[in-house]
């Protein structure tokens, strides 16, 4: 035995064959009877009321059924209880006598028959009952109040329980949670988030990149997250836009089944009518599939990149600068030991004692020291700097001074010698008298084109005797003195004399080897002719320790004074007792070695300059074959391919000479060695002590590479402002969405779908019996719309569309009237009526109306009402049973494609 309708517990079950009837709680109050609802007592208002009860009415569905012809006629099973979704209103069976009502909050309290209400307590305190809407149909259709005191209306008032004492109102809070909100606040949420992924990227940029697995998936998740909040709302905008679109058109069951599985199959995309009839929600729907973009995009804006690290006024150990004034201090008897290691001087000295090693002072005529050579330290690192072009560097010299894992860079400044180069000639016979005057050893005739050599140096015109008298081993000379006066004397500093011709031909072209394979030899080559000389040059030098590399630039050179100021006399032969001709003028500016530490000083600086003149000087004979007679083929100093100088000749020619002098850095054992910090202290090779030491710190800036992330920031913006642009365009279409389906936020699940398909005619399509749900090609084919529904209009059972409820025909006639048939004018009137006011009152999902007069007019005549899906055959029968055209929810413009119809499948009777 099944349970009453509207008996949720199945507490009271219905006899055999007999009618079952709902459960009637009590009635909401009309105005005039809010008496018991707003506290007023009995003594001022009238008796309640009683609750009354509509008698038994027999049933008319076993006589509907009998006639229809979808039905056998030995079938006689009650039909089915049905629920308020997908049904307006029932009033066919009248309700039962209530047996008991109980108080939800105060389930002690009973009221039946026999339960006197009072106007003070009718439900003790604020206690209210509960139910069904289709409870209190049978009071809509008996003259009862409208509205039952648990269902909302917005066209009749509405009387609220009394606010309870004591408690907050939470009404504000979950008024956030109503469904129609729900897309803009996603939206919202989602703009947040991806505001919030710029901001969690903004902080990571430039930082050190640690943690990467985990702050990728912290972007990672928020983008994730983004993504999924915009996608949600349009999601959210799609199904509103789902449900306007099946009003606004009659689509084939194929197309329907693409519109609602969209977002879910991208198979649907491809359906032609799809694309062509649901232009909008084919839009939403595509934007949803590209959408996750968004999560691959998003993230690899930020990505780890190497970032240099730099700190500024910092101080570094162990820099170290050159101070030639200590040469002036050293004495070669004297070992100057630091660290366990002697002091080295640039240069070797000849004495004129024997067994001088144990003499240190007075210096006298008789007792001196004279400059015999550069010392061998000093060969080694000069030939290690000019055979390799560069400034030989410390051991360690980036760990020590800028620490593991760190570059740096500081700037020293000093004085040392250097060579100042003037160009005097450039071009063929150009200044061959001046060249002469200023004592040029040569000039452009010749080199190329006119004279057979590209290379002539002369760097030893004045060069000092190393051999200034005959003497003993280490100097002591044979005579017994007074010795020569000008015996160890530094006369001059030779000038060196360059001349070098250059290719005057574009690059491409092959550098000829003799004037015969050339027709502009005289034109291909630029004679140049430029003398140096060593000067007291003041440097300003910048080093750049970048991992193990070192790299020096020269920021600054000023020139202060030559080395020694005199002229060379090179037809002048000098004849004072000693073996050295050089004869210079004036000879008041010779330094004399009794002027020891002059002499010392400029020992140093010439020990360096010779080292340059040695590598340079010499020759290259280009014509009429190439023979080559210098140390500068050794060098970058000479092309190798042409055996033509290197570009900018003369300046590489200084530079050559200011990377020997800084190479002395590489051994802190040179007495110009000395702290950068405090230059008046030799350095030696040092220790953990002096690395310590703070007050030899020098300032420096100090960098490093680094792992960072690196943030693009535009290109997330670029991302985000596409996905947050196409998220607004599809709730805006969302919106207007809601607004066709009147503000009821639709949805399209399992219970919504059945809602919308209860109508009783679509069982009489030819439906395939599957237990896989299998539907035949025929019924997909059919054109369905979705409007207001009406079962049993007449009273009778369901009928066939094409048929009337006695088996009559509908005839349609081209003017669009119904021939009426054994039916009178009221009953059209009814039917006519009920749609359109139907039409007016369209409920939410399922609900076939929710106009209390007309609900009130369809249980009079016992037809219930469904809003949802139909075939358009159907609309197009009921407009015509309409009697004229209307706007509505059905589109004719494609209603021409032969498809399936009743007619064509109905059964024989």
């Amino acid at each position: 035995m099944e349970p009453l309708r509207g008996d949720p517990h199945g507490e009271g079950h219905a006899d055999s064959g007999s009618s079952r009837y709902p459960q009637m709680p009590l009635h909401r109050p009309r105005p005039s009877e809010q008496w018991y609802a707003l506290g007023s007592t009995p003594d001022h208002t009238p008796d309640p009321p009683q609750l009354q009860v509509t008698p038994p009415v027999a049933s008319h569905q076993s006589s509907s059924r009998k006639h229809s012809p979808f039905h056998d006629d030995d079938e006689d099973e009650p039909e089915p209880p049905f629920s308020t979704i997908g049904l307006g209103i029932s009033g066919s069976n009248p309700p039962p006598q209530p047996q008991q009502l109980h108080s939800p909050r105060s389930p002690e309290i009973v009221f039946n028959q026999e339960t006197p209400l009072t106007p003070a307590t009718p439900f003790k305190s604020t206690d209210f009952l509960l139910g069904r809407p289709d409870h209190y149909a049978p009071l809509h259709a008996s003259g009862n109040p409208t509205h039952s005191p648990y269902e909302y209306s917005p066209h009749s008032p509405q009387v609220q329980p009394p606010a309870r004492q004591g408690r907050r109102d939470w009404s504000w809070f979950w008024s956030w949670f109503d469904p129609s909100w729900v897309m803009y606040e996603l939206l919202v949420i989602g703009i947040i988030l991806a505001v919030a992924h710029h901001v969690f990227y903004s902080r990571l940029d430039g930082k050190p990149a640690d943690d990467q697995l985990q702050m990728m998936r912290y972007g990672n998740f928020i983008s994730y997250a983004a993504k999924s909040f915009l996608a949600t709302s349009i999601i959210f905008a799609y199904k509103q836009q789902i449900w306007a679109t099946v009003r606004r058109k009659n689509l084939e069951l194929g197309t329907i089944d693409s519109l609602f599985s969209a977002v879910d199959d991208l198979r649907a995309l491809v359906n032609w009518n799809f694309v062509r009839q649901a232009k909008v929600a084919l839009g939403l729907a595509v934007i949803f599939w590209l959408l996750p973009l968004t999560v691959i995009l998003a993230p690899a804006t930020l990505t780890v990149a190497p970032l240099v690290e730099t700190f500024q006024d910092e101080k570094c150990p162990s820099i170290r600068t050159l101070n030639f004034e200590a040469e002036k201090a050293k004495n070669w008897r004297n070992p100057d030991k630091i660290d366990g290691r002697p002091g080295l001087s640039l240069s070797l000295w000849n004495c004129t004692l024997p067994m001088s090693g144990e003499n240190f002072s007075p210096y006298n005529e008789t007792f001196f020291d004279y400059w015999t050579s550069s010392s061998w330290q000093t060969d080694l690192v000069t030939t290690l700097s000019a055979y390799g072009d560069r400034v030989v560097p410390r051991a360690n010299v980036a760990s020590q001074t800028c620490g593991t894992g760190w570059n740096c860079s500081y700037t020293i400044s000093f004085t040392a010698p250097g060579y100042k180069c003037d160009e005097v000639a450039r071009g063929r016979d150009d200044k061959p008298d001046v060249l002469a005057k200023m004592g040029a050893p040569f000039n452009t005739s010749w080199l190329l084109p006119d004279g057979d050599h590209a290379y002539v140096a002369h760097a030893t015109l004045g060069e000092y005797s190393s051999v200034q008298i005959e003497a003993y081993p280490g100097g002591v000379p044979l005579m017994p003195p007074p010795y020569p006066i000008n015996l160890g004397a530094f006369r001059t500093e030779p000038v060196i004399w360059i001349g070098h011709s250059d290719w005057n031909s574009p690059s491409n072209e092959p550098v000829p080897a003799s004037r015969a394979e050339s027709k502009n030899w005289n034109t291909s080559f630029i004679p140049t002719i430029f003398r140096c000389e060593n000067y007291v040059t003041d440097y300003t030098v910048l080093f750049n320790h970048t991992f193990t590399d070192q790299v020096t630039t020269v920021l600054n050179r000023t020139y202060r004074h030559p080395i020694i100021n005199t002229r060379f006399l090179p037809e002048v032969d000098a004849n004072d007792g000693t073996m050295d001709k050089i004869t210079a003028v004036p000879e008041s500016n010779y330094v004399m070695p009794l002027d020891v530490e002059n002499y010392r000083l400029t020992g140093a600086y010439h020990s360096l300059g010779s080292k340059l003149r040695d590598v340079i000087n010499g020759t290259i004979q280009y014509t009429p074959w190439i023979v080559a007679d210098t140390e500068a083929m050794k060098t970058t100093l000479i092309n190798k391919s042409t055996y033509l100088v290197a570009d900018n000749f003369m300046s590489r020619i200084q530079s050559f000479y200011e990377n020997m002098i800084l190479s002395l850095l590489s051994n802190p054992q040179f007495v110009v060695v000395s702290w950068a910090a405090k230059p008046e202290f030799r350095s030696g090779i040092g220790n953990e002590t002096t690395a310590k030491d703070e007050s030899l710190w020098y300032p420096c800036t100090k960098t490093r590479v680094i792992n960072a992330y690196a943030y693009r920031a535009r290109d997330l913006w670029i991302v985000y402002a596409i996905a947050i642009a196409v998220s607004v365009i599809s709730v805006a279409f969302g919106a207007a969405a809601l607004a066709q389906n009147n503000y009821h936020v639709r949805d399209t699940a399992l219970s919504s779908i059945v809602a919308a398909t209860r109508a009783p005619c679509l069982d009489q399509l030819p439906w395939k019996a599957s237990k896989w749900g299998e539907v035949p090609p025929e019924i997909k084919d059919i054109k369905m719309g979705y409007g207001i529904v009406t079962d049993d209009v007449f009273g009778k059972s369901t009928p066939n569309l094409n048929t009337g409820m006695d088996g009559g025909i509908f005839p349609l006639r081209e003017a669009g009237r119904m021939e009426r048939e054994s039916y009178g004018s009221a009953d059209i009137s009814l039917v006519q009526n009920a749609y359109e006011m139907g039409y007016a009152r369209a409920s939410g999902v399922g609900v076939g109306i929710d106009n209390a007069d007309l609900a009130s007019n369809h249980n009079a005549q016992g037809q219930r009402v469904y809003y949802g899906f139909a075939p358009e055959e159907f609309f197009i029968r009921r407009r015509n049973l309409e009697g004229r055209k209307q706007s509505g929810p059905v589109d004719f413009k494609h209603g021409a494609k032969k498809v399936w119809t009743f007619k064509t499948w109905e059964p024989a009777r």
